[in-house]
């Protein structure tokens, strides 16, 4: 008799409560990372903004090697001579009459981010 109270001590695996407790440390654990991840997302946007607007003013600083009054578009950064590769997710923008070198100043803004970056005619971003 006493041998089949002891048969009960050779089972394995997890008893409910034990399981019950791992899934509500995950969930815990979960509902701290998420918004943490969505941070982290949102710096990715803005960093990739922000190399956008570099690439260009490398670009148009390249452009301007010959001449500093001639205007820089987008497009003409993008030209292989110049090497500005645009990411498809940035918006990237020159003002009308902000082109030379003297007065430079072009916007950038991620399509998944509210935040739009504007660089001058020294590469300041800001």
């Amino acid at each position: 008799m006493l041998w089949k109270l002891d048969r009960k001590k050779n089972v394995v695996g997890f008893s409910f409560l034990e399981l019950l407790i791992i899934f509500v440390i995950i969930g815990i654990v979960a509902a701290i990372a998420t918004p943490q991840l969505e941070h982290y997302k949102q710096l990715r946007y803005d960093r990739e903004s922000k190399e956008n607007l570099e690439k260009l003013y490398q670009a148009c600083d390249k452009f301007w090697a010959d001449d500093i009054t001639t205007q820089c578009s987008i497009d003409i950064a993008k030209e292989a001579a110049n090497g500005y590769i645009q990411s498809s997710d940035v918006v990237m923008l020159i003002p009308p009459g902000k082109e030379t070198k003297t007065d430079f100043q072009a916007t950038a803004k991620h399509s998944s981010s509210n935040k739009t970056y504007t660089i001058d005619e020294k590469g300041n971003i800001r």
